[in-house]
């Protein structure tokens, strides 16, 4: 196929699916056009038939969060007029809408006037339906519910997610692309050293509240199976989290045994990754999202990517998602729980990791589940020349 274009009100390199995504589409398409907020910098190496297109100053996501709500709202109106400019001269065959600001982009410029193309809606995130009123979250929700029956293809992370969408009125096709790393990417990362004489445990992504984190600070400082526990933060943090954290590690004396990363490149994580023995996929919540995080949690795929054992929450859904693998290991994060996990890591490792690198090179990884999308446009591309 000619033309696509790509479109994610924020930075493609913090949805690791999004970059998956570039790198089998740019084999399906001469050429794409990846419109976004410049939040960060870019340093991922696309392909060479994918041009950037980044919409207005670089700014941080704390710092655009903080702006006032007119230099927000222009901010947005920008970037739909960038959207329609690119559209009229592009000309593309396919635009690829990630999550309810990219549709909202799209209901608003298809108001202005747009060229006829396939329209594919893929969700990373579902928004809760108590959005601040006349904010670009509520815009958002109306606008799904009056371009759904218009979408071609609709896709999302999680089977479970798609009763909260208008599934009644869509009339397109539907995918199921759970967030998984590539193959492409993660397969270099598989003989990285790690410190045989301690037990690094990491935590990738968000970091706060639910996740265990605080728990296995309480265990700390702790020896399973004669290995002193390391516990490695990678990601981002509220100030306010962080300095909580803080003060449970220099009351305890724990300095020299927690690392906090902060957020980097992409790129930078799997060495960092693998480095470790064990992944934190613990997630408590009960809201939207952590309900159905099943196949939608890329950090417990990227964990098993690099060969380490993962924890999870002792739930029914995680269960129901996990049991199947044995590198997958579910506790209630009570002391004793962790402390029973954490010794079964550690005293199984060889196993649980060549099993856990093994399942995601031969099912659990991204390729597997987007050549899909590859068969698709093949097949329509047969019907189109037929």
């Amino acid at each position: 196929m000619k033309k696509a274009i790509v479109v994610l009100y924020a930075h493609p390199e913090a949805y690791p699916p999004t970059l998956n995504a570039m790198t089998e589409l740019a084999g399906m398409f001469e050429k794409i056009t990846l419109l976004f907020r410049p939040n960060m910098e870019t340093t991922w190496a696309f392909a060479d038939n994918v041009e950037l297109q980044p919409s207005g100053p670089v700014i941080s996501v704390v710092e655009q969060g903080a702006m006032p709500l007119p230099s927000r709202m222009k901010l947005f109106l920008n970037f739909v007029k960038d959207f329609q400019r690119l559209c009229k001269r592009e000309k593309p065959e396919m635009v690829l809408l990630y999550d309810p600001l990219a549709l909202l982009v799209y209901s608003w410029a298809k108001k202005i006037g747009l060229p006829k193309f396939k329209v594919w809606y893929h969700n990373h995130d579902v928004l809760e339906e108590d959005q601040k009123r006349f904010s670009l979250n509520w815009w958002a929700l109306r606008a799904k519910k009056e371009l759904f029956p218009k979408l071609d293809i609709f896709s999302l992370p999680a089977q479970e997610r798609k009763k909260y969408f208008p599934m009644d009125t869509f009339s397109g096709d539907y995918f199921f692309l759970p967030n998984l790393p590539a193959v492409s990417f993660y397969r270099q990362f598989t003989s990285v050293k790690k410190d045989p004489n301690t037990l690094r445990v990491i935590f990738q992504g968000a970091i706060g509240k639910g996740h265990g984190i605080e728990e296995i600070l309480d265990l700390m400082p702790v020896k399973i199976n004669g290995r002193p526990l390391h516990l490695i933060l990678k990601g981002w943090v509220r100030d306010e989290y962080k300095n909580k954290l803080l003060g449970v590690i220099e009351k305890k004396n724990l300095k020299s045994q927690v690392e906090f990363v902060g957020f980097t490149a992409y790129e930078e994580l799997p060495a960092l990754t693998a480095s470790c023995h064990i992944g934190i996929g613990i997630h408590t919540k009960a809201d939207i999202m952590n309900k159905t995080l099943g196949t939608a949690s890329n950090k417990i795929y990227e964990y098993a990517a690099v060969g380490l054992p993962v924890l999870y929450y002792d739930n029914e859904h995680f269960t129901k998602h996990l049991r199947a693998f044995n590198w997958a290991i579910p506790t209630d994060v009570s002391r004793d729980s962790l402390v029973n996990v954490l010794g079964h890591c550690e005293a199984n490792f060889t196993e649980l990791s060549n099993n856990a690198r093994n399942d995601f090179l031969k099912k659990l990884n991204f390729e597997n589940h987007f050549k899909q999308i590859g068969n698709y446009f093949s097949e329509k591309r047969k019907l189109q020349l037929a």
